[in-house]
């Protein structure tokens, strides 16, 4: 499991028992229907490390506008 902040929102990344690698937003995220992303579907992350890669990296090409 790892957690980080990316975007200015914290993440917790984990792999389900499937296997599945899957990011998890806290509920003060206001994530809204993307809560929980499955991240082996959404960029084919086989471990935790590769999960994290792929969301820092969404967050760099898409970084959230402040206050809005």
């Amino acid at each position: 499991m790892a957690k980080f902040t990316a975007g200015g929102v914290k993440h917790t990344i984990k792999k389900t028992k499937k296997g599945d690698v899957v990011v998890d937003h806290p509920k003060s995220a206001k994530a809204g229907k993307n809560d929980k992303i499955n991240l082996t579907k959404k960029a084919g992350a086989k471990t935790v490390k590769a999960g994290e890669r792929a969301t820092r990296a969404w967050h760099r090409k898409n970084p959230h506008e402040g206050g809005k």
